[in-house]
C-alpha cells in the first residue's frame, strides 16, 4: 500500500495536470463538445465542489471536521485557477495530517482512506481529460 506521502504526491500530480488543463481552457470556456456534455466552466466548477467533498470524506473516516465549500461560480478559467488553487490549500490543509495508521479507516460509503485519496486522483484525470475535450471544441 502506498504511504500518506505518496498518495498526497499522486493527488498533487493530478491537481496540478487538472489546473493546466483549466489554464488552457479559456478560449472554450462557455463552449461544451455538445450532445449536452459540460462546458469547460461547468466542469471545473464541478471539481471546485468535489475536492472539498471528498476531502471532508477523508476527515469523517479520520474522525475531524471536514471544510465546506460553496458553490462556486466561475466567469473566466482565471477565477477558476483562483478558486481551485483556494479549494486545494484548505485541502491540503486538513490532509497533511492523514498518517499511514489512517489509510485503514473505513467511510461508510467510499472504502477505506487510501480508496478516497484514489478516487480523487482518478476523478481530477476523468475531468481533465472531460475538460481537454470541451475546451477544443
Amino acid at each position: 500500500m502506498a504511504t500518506p506521502d505518496e498518495l498526497r504526491a499522486t493527488l498533487a500530480e493530478a491537481r496540478a495536470t487538472f489546473r493546466e488543463a483549466i489554464e488552457e481552457a479559456e478560449m472554450g470556456w462557455r463552449r461544451g463538445p455538445g450532445d449536452g456534455a459540460w462546458t469547460a466552466q461547468e466542469v471545473a466548477e464541478h471539481v471546485i465542489q468535489i475536492e472539498a467533498r471528498i476531502t471532508t470524506m477523508v476527515c469523517e473516516a479520520c474522525g475531524y471536521p471536514g471544510i465546506e465549500v460553496g458553490e462556486p461560480d466561475c466567469a473566466s478559467s482565471i477565477e477558476a485557477v483562483d478558486e481551485f488553487d483556494a479549494v486545494v490549500s484548505r485541502c491540503d490543509a486538513k490532509l497533511q495530517y492523514v498518517t499511514a495508521e489512517d489509510l485503514e479507516k473505513p467511510h461508510e460509503h467510499f472504502g477505506n482512506v487510501a480508496a478516497i485519496f484514489e478516487m480523487n486522483a482518478q476523478h481530477l484525470a476523468e475531468h481533465t481529460a472531460q475538460l481537454l475535450g470541451a475546451s477544443s471544441s
